[in-house]
């Protein structure tokens, strides 16, 4: 008897362990057969995407109501060929500050720690500093405290840390800015904060978090990571180097214990995620606290709360966070108002996995997630990219708090005129830059918020008048719809509400966008997924023919710039040429369209070519990320790994144009001659380096070694 109990009890557990390693399927929505489409389009894009990405292992998961789901792809252990699972434990990285802000709050909740007090009342060992650092200010990243400031030294410790250890390498660092006044993203605060856990509970942090989080939660795989307990699932990390898959380095992340020290699983994660949504670990009180933004005293909104990063998604409020460090990379995203979240984690260091996060959100929600849109007019551009995060944060805030933020009519009143004020061409064109500030200072408390008011009065308006259904479509519709059915409305109003109205130009502005939109966002458009397989030729001369004559239409140069980085690496720049030269067919008023030209010109030796569009670029948005020193540095990297020393040449040559008085530029251009045996080139570029910055000790270096060698 004994021993068929357990072979039945075996052929259970084979079942269960079977299911969950496929995936994990609770179907209870009223069109499962939607979901199962939607999952069946996923999966053949992660297949896609992890060979363009050089991704070895990847587990994903999302829930949706009370549907949940999630597999593994690839591998998480390439020399076992072990695959990866929905159970695969990953390092969790940044994922644990969420974690931390968590079991902060309940703490407060429970009188054991006051969010304005020091910190140096639960943690009497960490060094006062300048200014008092508040607990407050350590949860929302405005503490001043420093991050890194070596990572080679500080993010490579290889040896075990207990807190008093892992605060001793940061302790007497100067505090970055006064607190409370400047956002400086810190997994060092974060580990202050894991000692103000101890502190104030009497409990190790590891404990803490398991007796307080992941055992409500049944988070039966979660954990403190240690590289000498037996971890089941665990995965081996990879990275790339010089374009080819190698192990990780190990690190030991004890030494970062609560700003990312955990390790977990895509289906644990899911677990937390509904946890959340059902307010099972705080009071809502304190939730609604976490997950509103902080600002800095200034009046500027960091777009982070207690823990979380809390920027609304195309109308959706939306709380999440990344994870990045050796072995893994990590997200957690959750719309709470829709029930909807996901967990995704991979074993391939700097993986980027928002493309993976935006897919499977708009199959499953089906929206169009990541609609960038492109405007021919710079002035048009700007007030359609301010009238998108209008609607974006007006219906997010409005889902969430269920009102509206202003405190009366005469307050809105005075939003509305600040919007007619600054939302005009005429005013934009006179001073771009100026406009630009006063525009972004309209969604902050510098500016009142104005932008984030109207934006909530209008989600008001459109529900109140349009009811349940209509209102919750309208992520799908986008911006357009939003404003022109608001215009609509209020159109109906008697003058006595003139005041609540936009301006006539700005309404006319809409219809005429509104009638170019219901023209190029057809169907074929709404559906285009660019990939590596993608017929570019034949793509190119449809959406020009689509796009002809249109003010604005979808922005698909992030894709076309993914497919055609991935064919540049590859060495294919002719197939790159095609994809960019499309790009700035389509987009010429686009930086980074320009700039991606310059690339794949540089690649393929024509100079001249190069500088053109690079200078263009500039020309357009001397800002802009294309065009950014950083930008000019991972091409270097990649020509260098391609051996093609000319171009990198080159590109320093062009860069010196660009950027005549970085002395740090000079001096990395001096280095790049130096190693090429160009001595005298050098030493031009380290004078003129010393010149703009008498102070570059490295300069100085080089140039006395260069003397002493003659």
């Amino acid at each position: 008897m004994r021993k068929q109990f357990r072979f039945v009890l075996l052929v259970i557990l084979f079942i269960i362990l079977t299911v969950s390693s496929s995936r994990l399927l609770a179907i209870a929505e009223d069109n499962p057969s939607y979901l199962a489409e939607a999952i069946k389009k996923f999966e053949e894009y992660v297949e896609e995407r992890m060979a363009l990405d050089k991704a070895p292992g990847l587990s994903v998961g999302f829930m949706k109501g009370d549907f949940t789901w999630a597999k593994g792809f690839g591998y998480s252990d390439l020399e076992n060929d072990v695959p990866a699972k929905p159970e695969s434990a990953y390092r969790l990285a940044s994922i644990t500050k969420t974690l931390t802000a968590i079991s902060v709050l309940q703490l407060v909740e429970a009188g054991k720690i006051d969010l304005d007090a020091e910190v140096q009342a639960y943690v009497p060992y960490f060094p006062k500093k300048k200014w008092p650092v508040t607990v407050r200010f350590l949860l929302g990243h405005l503490g001043g405290i420093s991050h890194y400031k070596n990572y080679d030294v500080e993010g490579r410790i290889k040896v075990p840390k207990d807190t008093r250890e892992a605060l001793a390498i940061f302790q007497d660092f100067e505090l970055v800015a006064e607190p409370g006044t400047k956002y400086n993203y810190s997994s060092y605060g974060y580990n202050l904060l894991g000692a103000v856990i101890e502190g104030a509970s009497g409990e190790s942090y590891g404990d803490y978090i398991r007796k307080n989080i992941f055992k409500p939660l049944g988070m039966a795989n979660s954990r403190l990571d240690d590289p000498v307990d037996l971890i089941p699932h665990r995965v081996r990390g990879y990275r790339l180097i010089n374009g080819t898959i190698k192990n990780s380095e190990y690190v030991d992340v004890s030494s970062r214990f609560a700003g990312g020290g955990t390790r977990s699983t895509v289906v644990d994660l899911l677990k937390y995620a509904n946890g959340i949504m059902d307010k099972k670990l705080l009071k809502e009180e304190t939730w609604n606290l976490m997950f509103s933004s902080m600002a800095t005293r200034e009046g500027r909104f960091t777009g982070y709360g207690m823990g979380w990063g809390v920027r609304p998604w195309r109308g959706h409020f939306q709380v999440s966070h990344g994870g990045s460090q050796p072995e893994t990379r990590t997200y957690i995203l959750i719309f709470p108002t829709e029930r909807f979240a996901i967990a995704i984690a991979s074993n391939r260091e700097g993986l980027n996995l928002m493309p993976y996060i935006s897919r499977l959100a708009e199959l499953v929600l089906d929206e169009d997630l990541d609609s960038s849109v492109y405007v021919t007019d710079e002035s048009g551009q700007i007030i359609y990219d301010c009238c998108a995060d209008i609607f974006s944060y007006g219906m997010s805030q409005y889902a969430w708090r269920g009102s509206e933020i202003s405190t009366g009519e005469k307050d809105l009143a005075e939003a509305f005129s600040y919007f007619n004020s600054h939302l005009k061409k005429a005013y934009i064109e006179k001073n771009v830059k100026e406009a630009k500030k006063a525009i972004e200072d309209g969604f902050h408390p510098v500016s009142n918020q104005s932008f984030i008011k109207i934006g909530s009065h209008m989600a008001s308006i459109l529900k109140n008048n349009l009811g349940e259904e209509p209102f919750r479509g309208y992520p799908r519709q986008g911006p357009l719809a939003f404003f022109s059915n608001y215009i609509r409305i209020s159109s109906q109003w008697p003058a006595d509400r003139d005041r609540f109205k936009f301006s006539p130009d700005f309404c006319r502005l809409v219809s005429d966008w509104e009638k170019d939109w219901s023209v190029v966002y057809s169907d074929f458009v709404r559906k285009l997924l660019i990939t590596t397989k993608t017929d570019f030729d034949e793509l190119g001369s449809r959406l020009k023919r689509i796009f002809s004559g249109a003010r604005l239409y979808p922005d698909f140069s992030k894709d076309m710039e993914d497919v055609g980085n991935f064919f540049l690496e590859k060495d294919e720049a002719d197939k790159s040429l095609v994809i960019f030269k499309l790009g700035y067919d389509l987009y010429p008023q686009s930086p980074a369209s320009s700039s991606n030209l310059a690339a794949t010109h540089l690649w393929t030796g024509n100079k001249e070519e190069a500088r053109s569009y690079f200078k263009k670029a500039f020309t357009l948005d001397p800002d802009h990320p294309s065009v950014r020193l950083n930008r000019f540095e991972w091409l270097a990297r990649r020509l260098e790994r391609a051996k093609k020393t000319a171009a990198i040449f080159s590109l320093a040559d062009i860069a010196l144009e660009l950027y005549p008085k970085d002395a740090e530029l000079h001096l990395e251009t001096g280095n790049i001659y130096l190693k090429a045996g160009q001595e005298e080139k050098a030493q031009v570029l380290y004078r003129k380096a010393l010149q703009l910055d008498p102070k570059l000790k490295e300069a100085k270096k080089k140039l006395k070694e260069l003397k002493q060698k003659k």
